[in-house]
């Protein structure tokens, strides 16, 4: 965080204000019009959903939980084939407006219209409130944002508590040396931190990780990343304070936040766990569709996109349970990685260059006017990345939020498969970065205007 612009910044707030309610605005009527637009396109087509297959399993799940019956879909039953963090919400949807996928559509246009607020905070947060409307106004106009994120899928439920965590990840990371001792009342500033404040807070960290991950599993790395940024990266004491922390209490704390994490995120992911030891006879903290997703992407005829049909030409689940089924295709997936070396590494980069693409592959086929705003949007936006990379006005946790997500998921979509709408969520705080570097280019283009 730069501490000298965020200074500069305070007195402008105020007058920010309005511009950011009026951004708050735009971002959610852009989404009510996608989610009509979207709305009568499906209905024209004869459909429930615009990209179906991942929406129609979420859309039964949530039925089977708002009507009270068993969390499974398929026959023979698959009953830990998704986490549930998405399905709670869809089922959230049908108890309150009925088995009405339009109605579902606005609430994840009001999430969305959320993640911008959410960008504009993490920017604030990180750099200054200006940053942090430029953050938000790029992810509130992009037009890939704006679609995707009134479909029946779980980027944006995601990308909502993924930011919710990145910025309790600041929370505490940064503000750590500002707490006082729970047992006396000296000013913040001339005091170590805290260890229990510390802890809770890193719990809520792990909390907020762990819902999460039951919306989008590859998130569960995350959690590795945050325990060693916390050992690494943790701000224990201040170098102007009167009372210093010694090399042992600092990394007492730095173990201590590492078990809040850990013990928040296992406390939210525990009831799930639990769940799938009784009806499969093992733990399972995320779900049984690894192996075959993993096969997906490294298997003779894997191209780097998704393309499920050898599991139902093989179907499997006829002489195996879905716990022996996962365990099959991901022995298989192995075994094809270990004997091809080349052919899996060639299919990475086919991997990355799905995930990385400006253009998603359903949209190709809408128009190339809608393939080149997407592609000249993107490139704008990789430009201002790389600026403020350049500018160096981060810090190394500041980094770390905007760019961990994103590297964190494309290693892992060049295991599995590659595709744009699981990107799209980590956007977010790169967004932010990208806000930097605009900054940086309106600075620039002042003084030569001067």
């Amino acid at each position: 965080m730069v501490e000298s612009s965020i200074q500069d910044d305070k007195p402008i707030v105020a007058k920010w204000k309005p511009l950011i309610l009026a951004l708050m605005i735009v971002a959610l009527l852009l989404r009510i019009t996608a989610a009509v637009v979207v709305e009568r396109h499906v209905q024209n087509a004869g459909r429930s959903f615009l990209i179906e297959g991942d929406a129609n399993g979420y859309w039964q799940l949530a039925q089977n939980i708002a009507a009270g019956t068993d969390y499974a879909i398929y026959t023979p039953p698959r009953r830990v084939l998704r986490v549930p963090g998405f399905p709670l919400l869809l089922a959230g949807c049908i108890k309150l407006f009925g088995d009405n996928i339009f109605a579902a559509r606005i609430v994840l246009a009001v999430i969305g219209t959320a993640c911008c607020w959410l960008t504009y905070r993490l920017g604030s947060r990180l750099h200054m409130h200006r940053t942090g409307f430029w953050a938000a106004l790029f992810v509130a106009v992009n037009p890939l944002h704006v679609g995707n994120s009134v479909l029946i899928l779980s980027e944006t439920w995601f990308a909502f508590w993924m930011l919710l965590s990145l910025l309790s990840l600041l929370w505490w990371m940064d503000n750590s040396s500002k707490v006082a001792p729970c047992s006396t009342s000296a000013p913040c500033s001339t005091l170590a931190p805290c260890p229990k404040r510390l802890t809770f807070r890193a719990a809520i960290t792990g909390l907020l990780t762990g819902i999460a991950t039951l919306v989008r599993p590859g998130y569960l790395p995350w959690l590795a990343v945050s325990c060693v940024a916390s050992l690494l990266l943790l701000k224990y004491s201040k170098t102007d304070g009167e009372i210093r922390t010694t090399v042992a209490a600092s990394w007492r704390l730095r173990f201590l936040a590492c078990l809040g994490l850990l013990t928040g995120c296992f406390a939210v992911m525990l009831p799930w766990a639990v769940r799938n030891q009784a009806v499969t006879g093992h733990w399972i903290v995320t779900s049984l569709w690894s192996g075959p997703s993993l096969y997906d992407g490294l298997n003779p005829s894997a191209t780097g996109a998704s393309d499920m049909t050898f599991f139902d030409e093989e179907n499997v689940l006829d002489r195996m349970s879905e716990y022996e089924m996962n365990q099959h295709y991901k022995s298989r997936a192995v075994k094809f990685a270990l004997q091809n070396p080349s052919r899996t590494l060639i299919l990475a980069f086919h991997k990355a260059a799905f995930f990385l693409s400006p253009v998603p592959n359903h949209i190709k086929s809408a128009g190339w006017e809608i393939s080149v705003v997407c592609t000249v949007f993107g490139a704008f936006c990789v430009v201002l990345c790389v600026v403020g990379f350049c500018s160096k006005e981060w810090d190394a946790v500041g980094l770390l939020v905007m760019v961990g997500p994103l590297l964190l998921f494309l290693l892992v979509h060049m295991v599995f498969v590659g595709s744009v709408r699981y990107r799209l969520p980590l956007e977010f705080p790169l967004a932010v970065l990208a806000a930097i570097g605009w900054r940086r280019v309106a600075l620039r283009g002042a003084a030569v205007r001067r």
